[in-house]
């Protein structure tokens, strides 16, 4: 599977590249493999796409590449659907290159994207790339054209009236290369090769090598946010209604989360690789109550822990979000874990983001007060965490059956809990009684009686 990966300089983005360069051979791995490098104009990151076995077998890579660079934060966007368009016959040179990125309401997801395929180009704009990306934005397009101005007159006239675009960025490449060799290059993107330029009507070239890549196993956890229009319980009540309706063996949706004083609600999946993600986000999720847009988060190295066999009962759920410096991830994860939590305060999950934070956990505890006084003990003790955030979870609820969320917590319990289970409450979290089971996930007591 693809995956682009931003990486924001901490200095200049030149130092970062001059970096990245000494340190080339430390970026390849047996899971991972770097195939292009991009600069743009006026960004101050670096963006690299990588061909990714799991999301687990990024861990190395990013760990690598922050200890010897300087990086001030990383970002992780997952590709779905590339298309690589060959160059027309009659194509001029000179060309620069230019990446557009699409803003787009998620019920118009497809059209626009079959748009780009078939848009009637001009001979002075010719795209040669096009993906989902379903992070900061919806969709990428890479775009040959004489001049900055004639690109951006292009999109702004063209590609940013098409029904459903809601915004546009564009900047100029000012540095672009493959950092696989030749022959390996080729093999890449003879998966994704179209028969025919942007504009005309074609096929994948290699149909083969195609469908391989969509049935890939890359087992993986991601969340989705899906931001609402105007009603938030009635996205609530849509996504409880439909969603376990969509579940198959290659991807479950798990769990739904509200956060107070936020306008999303969080559903997480389990996915056997992008595509299968990528069609749910495009067929299924369009079709929930007026949600404007959404946002997929990529999970690294999730982990659940179990609740002792002696706890209390009327717990409320808080997500805690940090920003830290990308030098101490596993420090940080590891202190995270080995802190004395006090008595009232109980860690049943931890997993890096890479997003807009950068680790995430989820804590149960008996009030905010405590949660708030939980986060400045030990992050006050936690060298280089930047910052954090605590946000109290409305609901939460589990979307799956109780036989498949088990499956799915076991295979990321921490290795402890897993060697001592008999130790720990196995069945918390998988009750079947719905009163219990929803003050477990933070529903407070006026919540149920209502």
């Amino acid at each position: 599977m693809l995956l682009l990966i931003r990486l924001h300089a901490k200095d200049t983005v030149t130092e970062l590249r001059k970096a990245i360069e000494s340190q080339k051979r430390n970026l390849y791995l047996d899971d991972v493999v770097p195939l292009y490098l991009i600069r743009q104009e006026g960004k101050r990151y670096l963006s690299i796409v990588l061909d990714v076995k799991s999301l687990e077998s990024m861990l190395p890579f990013l760990h690598n590449i922050t200890a010897t660079t300087p990086v001030k934060k990383i970002t992780t966007i997952p590709l779905m659907s590339p298309i690589y368009f060959p160059l027309p016959k009659d194509c001029p040179t000179g060309f620069s290159r230019f990446q557009v990125f699409l803003r787009v309401a998620p019920e118009r997801y497809d059209d626009v994207y079959n748009n780009i395929i078939t848009h009637d180009y001009p001979k002075y704009v010719v795209v040669t790339y096009l993906s989902y990306s379903f992070g900061d934005d919806d969709i990428i397009v890479s775009l040959l054209a004489k001049n900055k101005q004639t690109a951006a007159d292009f999109v702004k006239n063209s590609l940013a009236k098409a029904d459903g675009v809601l915004s546009h960025d564009i900047s100029r490449v000012v540095r672009s290369e493959y950092l696989l060799p030749p022959d390996k290059t080729r093999t890449h993107r003879a998966r994704f090769m179209y028969s025919q330029p942007a504009g005309k009507k074609g096929r994948y070239v290699n149909q083969d090598a195609h469908d391989k890549y969509l049935q890939e196993n890359a087992q993986m956890t991601v969340t989705v946010r899906l931001y609402a229009g105007e009603s938030i319980s009635k996205l609530w009540k849509d996504v409880e209604k439909h969603l376990p309706k969509i579940e198959s063996k290659d991807l479950v949706p798990l769990y739904a989360s509200q956060p107070k004083n936020q306008d999303y609600i969080s559903v997480i999946f389990e996915a056997a690789n992008f595509e299968v993600l990528k069609d749910v986000l495009t067929k299924e999720v369009p079709s929930l109550v007026d949600i404007r847009k959404t946002r997929t988060i990529p999970m690294l190295e999730p982990t659940y822990f179990l609740m002792p066999k002696s706890h209390p009962t009327n717990l409320e759920r808080y997500l805690i979000s940090l920003r830290v410096d990308p030098s101490r991830f596993p420090q940080i994860r590891s202190n995270i874990i080995g802190f004395e939590f006090p008595d009232s305060v109980f860690l049943t999950y931890l997993s890096y983001v890479f997003g807009i934070d950068d680790i995430m956990l989820s804590i149960l505890t008996d009030s905010r007060q405590s949660a708030r006084d939980f986060a400045k003990d030990a992050f006050n003790q936690i060298e280089d965490i930047q910052s954090y955030k605590i946000t109290n979870q409305l609901k939460t609820k589990r979307l799956t059956s109780g036989r498949r969320w088990k499956q799915h917590q076991l295979r990321y319990l921490s290795s402890y809990d897993r060697q001592h289970r008999e130790d720990y409450d196995k069945g918390f979290d998988w009750t079947n009684d719905l009163y219990e089971y929803a003050l477990m996930s933070g529903e407070y007591h006026s919540d149920m009686e209502h």
